[in-house]
């Protein structure tokens, strides 16, 4: 019997040396995947960073060391972007697949085995990449629609809405295209609702969700005499951040322009021809606004037009390219 028991003892010591052993080795695996999972994240978010500044933002900060020798904008805010999150400007490989596409290969090197020292490994690398695509024309705008129509004639193209332009909104009978119209429309996508229903989408946007193609209806009559609607326009423009203005500072330049400004609006762009009172207008696409409060009136909307991310919004192919760009997406 006591033969038996340490022969059980010595197969015991066996095997706790091997499962202590994988335990040990299995634990330098799990700081291995922790270390790649970082460096795959930053990888994805310094893409995507990146990416935003494929489509005319210009980049104003300071470029990390290392990084503000790089040929454009996008790259070095990729760069930037690794670096402040850990990974050295020499560890990384940023290319530009495509003009509107930046590929992120990021490698940490020299980090350090722990057990499998024993078996005369001492540190080890791990490798992650990333390709984002910048924000296309956007087609369909989910919620947040300010309720007004920009006349452009159908087909309606950026060669007339050039980022910097001004425009102005509230024409009387919209330049005589549309009798009996201000320019303002429907925010509920056909369901009316009369000035409380205009009022609401003047100040926070329209929560009915429109795309290119799609219909949206005309809302008659002089709604900037409207008291709601005057004090909703009001609520909305002191609301506003106060940054220089990109219509008489910058050619619609939205680099100071933080996405959640007020004045900063998505509407419809619309042919108003033929249209008589209350009428179905067909969207072209959708432009970027950005909203003057110093020369706005509630019968005389004035903003230039700009090109940024626009919040709430889908991308499309065959959208036209009227400034309201979608959120850059990861592709890779």
């Amino acid at each position: 019997m006591s033969t038996f028991r340490g022969q059980v003892a010595a197969l015991y010591a066996v095997v706790i040396v091997a499962v202590v052993g994988a335990i040990a080795l299995g634990s330098d695996v799990a700081v291995m995947y922790v270390n790649w999972l970082h460096v795959q994240k930053v990888a994805d978010a310094a893409a995507l960073a990146g990416a935003n500044y494929l489509t005319g933002y210009a980049f104003t900060g300071t470029a990390a060391s290392g990084c503000s020798a790089l040929s454009d904008d996008a790259k070095k805010v990729a760069c930037t972007y690794a670096s402040d999150n850990g990974l050295a400007p020499a560890s990384l490989t940023i290319s530009e697949p495509s003009g509107t596409s930046i590929r992120v290969l990021a490698q940490q090197s020299g980090l350090p085995y722990y057990f499998w020292k024993v078996l005369g490994l001492s540190t080890y690398s791990v490798a992650a990449s990333a390709t984002a695509a910048a924000g296309g024309p956007i087609k369909t705008v989910t919620q947040g629609l300010f309720p007004v129509g920009l006349q452009c004639t159908s087909p309606c193209s950026l060669s007339s809405l050039d980022p910097g332009q001004s425009v102005s909104f509230g024409q009387k009978f919209v330049g005589g295209l549309a009798p009996g119209n201000w320019q303002w429309l429907d925010p509920t996508g056909g369901s009316g609702g009369g000035d409380s229903a205009l009022a609401a989408a003047i100040q926070s946007g329209a929560s009915a969700s429109f795309s290119v193609g799609g219909s949206i209806q005309s809302e008659p009559g002089n709604k900037g005499k409207s008291g709601p609607v005057k004090s909703a326009l009001s609520s909305r423009l002191n609301s506003c951040n106060s940054i220089s203005d990109p219509c008489t500072s910058g050619g619609g330049n939205p680099d100071n322009i933080p996405p959640n400004d007020p004045c900063l609006v998505v509407v419809p762009a619309v042919d108003y021809h033929g249209c008589n009172g209350n009428c179905s207008l067909t969207i072209e696409g959708f432009a970027l606004i950005y909203l003057e409060p110093s020369t706005t009136t509630s019968t005389n909307i004035n903003g230039c037009f700009v090109q940024a991310i626009a919040p709430n919004s889908i991308a499309g192919s065959g959208a036209p390219g009227l400034g309201a760009l979608q959120v850059p997406t990861l592709t890779q």
